[in-house]
């Protein structure tokens, strides 16, 4: 079990990398296209100068100098325009700018189009890079939540059999007692599959904002947490895994932080030093990372095991650079892979 959720927790680890950088790729992508499109209506505005030049010299409104000029003009090197161009006197100055615009703007152009498709081609291997590690997720957890029914349904069978003896030992018979231990046996027999639904978020919401400038629309509360939020998917998912451990716990999870907007991730920082990421770059700010208490801020307790075994059934990994081997061990700090 211990091997099955280490892995688990390895591959939705992996698969929220996957993510961001997919995320990432796509704005960068559609940035860089947006920026095409101004590009391309300057250069249009260059060009439609140029060619009325070159209209005005072949209809005659230039001399021979001027027809000598335009060609040497559209000759010279790309490196060596500013030089020549500035030194022909038949030419006006806003032709000439509009010449030296003509060519920077077509050479950003092929610029611009080349990051384009390359931010393109990345988000298209993010993708691929997601829809695996996705699939050896559901691998890993349909094998998790067998193991997991297992172990229930061996755990209900050692209650069924010490049941008989305890009701002899403490005279258990009464309708109380058999209430009790109905309630015990339905609560062990509950599958894994059951426990691990997650509902419905409370908003539809699902754009992607600028780090820690998420508006209250795309947040949604914690279950039994006051004033902790998280992004809608995060936050359903948590809620679901917090009922999982009040049911079997008797308590929820316990939180202490959740989104942070980037004045508050500022606030961190200052306060926290190295324990805190550098504003604007926190999972906090997206609202896919929570910090826990209850127990859970031990490595070594109940309540950070139980989240250890449980966690990646709900879609949450404790990530590789807060293990107690990792670069800032943090117990407490766990993230949504969504």
């Amino acid at each position: 079990m211990d091997e099955l959720s280490t892995r688990s927790n390895a591959v939705l680890e992996q698969l929220a990398t996957a993510t961001d950088a997919q995320r990432a790729a796509r704005e960068e992508a559609a940035d860089t296209r947006a920026d095409l499109r101004l590009l391309q209506g300057r250069l249009a505005t260059a060009r439609a100068l140029v060619r009325s030049w070159v209209f005005d010299v072949y209809s005659g409104g230039g001399g021979d100098a001027d027809l000598a000029g335009m060609l040497e003009a559209f000759s010279v090197d790309e490196d060596e325009v500013s030089d020549p161009l500035g030194d022909l006197s038949y030419l006006t100055d806003q032709r000439t700018r509009a010449l030296q615009e003509v060519r920077t703007l077509t050479q950003e152009q092929a610029d611009l189009t080349r990051a384009a498709e390359s931010a393109e081609a990345e988000a298209t291997a993010a993708r691929a890079a997601v829809q695996a590690a996705k699939t050896r997720l559901d691998r890993l957890m349909s094998a998790q939540l067998e193991r997991v029914g297992t172990l229930r349904r061996l755990q209900r069978a050692e209650v069924d059999k010490a049941g008989p003896v305890a009701e002899v030992l403490v005279g258990a018979r009464t309708p109380t007692a058999r209430a009790a231990a109905d309630r015990l046996r339905e609560a062990l027999s509950t599958t894994a599959l059951e426990s691990a639904h997650v509902g419905r978020p409370c908003s539809q919401e699902d754009a992607l904002y600028p780090n820690g400038e998420y508006p209250d629309s795309a947040l949604c509360p914690l279950w039994e947490a006051p004033g902790q939020r998280l992004a809608p998917r995060a936050a359903a998912a948590f809620d679901a895994m917090s009922r999982a451990y009040a049911a079997q716990t008797g308590t929820p999870l316990c939180v202490t932080d959740s989104y942070r907007s980037y004045p508050d991730q500022v606030a961190v920082k200052a306060s926290r030093g190295r324990w805190a990421a550098t504003p604007g770059t926190s999972r906090h700010g997206l609202g896919r990372a929570v910090d826990l208490c209850g127990g859970v801020e031990d490595f070594g307790s109940a309540a950070h095991l139980w989240l250890r075994t449980n966690a990646p059934l709900y879609g949450w990994f404790h990530p590789s650079w807060a293990e107690p081997d990792g670069s800032l061990p943090e117990p407490w700090h766990w993230e949504y892979a969504g």
